[in-house]
C-alpha cells in the first residue's frame, strides 16, 4: 500500500512540474516573436488561469500584437481591450490597439489610443509618430507635421516598456 502511496504521490509531483516547466515555456514563446507559435502560447498561458491581472495583461497584449501583425485586426483590438482592462496604465497597448485600429481604417478611434499611450508617457516617440500619420490619413497634414517633429525631440521614454 505505501509503494502505491508513495508511486502516486510522486507521480503527482512529477506531473506538477512537468505542467510547471509548460508554463515556463509557453510564457517564453508569448514572449519570442509575432508567429504562430507565440499566439498558441499566449493561449496556453491565458487559460491555464494561473497568471495574475499584470501577467494576464502581458499575454493579451502579445497575442493582440501578433494578431496585428497578421493583419487579424479585429482578433486584435479584442485581445488589446482586455489588457487595457487589465491594466489601463499601459501605454503599449493603447498604441498597438492604435495600430489595429488603424489598420481597420478608423483613424479617429486610433488617434484616441495614441493620445492616451502618449497621456501616459509623454516621451513615446513612437505613439507620437503613429499619432502623426493618423492626423495625415485624417487629412490633416499641418498637424501630422508638428506630430513627427515631436517625435524626432522625444527625448527617451519616461515610462519603459512593461516586458
Amino acid at each position: 500500500m505505501r509503494a502505491i502511496l508513495l508511486a502516486a504521490f510522486l507521480t503527482s509531483a512529477i506531473l506538477g512540474s512537468a505542467a510547471a516547466q509548460t508554463l515556463d515555456q509557453q510564457w517564453a514563446w508569448c514572449r519570442d516573436d509575432f508567429s504562430d507559435r507565440l499566439i498558441r502560447a499566449c493561449t496556453a498561458v491565458i487559460r491555464s488561469g494561473r497568471q495574475n491581472p499584470e501577467e494576464l495583461a502581458r499575454a493579451f497584449f502579445n497575442r493582440g500584437r501578433a494578431f496585428s501583425d497578421k493583419g487579424q485586426y479585429d482578433r486584435a483590438i479584442a485581445d488589446l481591450d482586455q489588457a487595457i482592462r487589465l491594466d489601463p496604465a499601459y501605454p503599449d497597448a493603447f498604441n498597438n490597439r492604435g495600430v489595429a485600429y488603424s489598420g481597420k481604417g478608423q483613424f479617429e478611434r486610433a488617434a484616441a489610443d495614441f493620445d492616451q499611450a502618449i497621456r501616459l508617457d509623454p516621451n513615446y516617440a513612437i505613439a507620437i509618430f503613429n499619432r502623426g500619420l493618423a492626423a495625415q490619413n485624417l487629412g490633416h497634414p499641418d498637424e501630422a507635421a508638428q506630430y513627427f517633429e515631436k517625435a524626432k525631440q522625444a527625448g527617451p521614454r519616461l515610462v519603459p516598456p512593461k516586458e
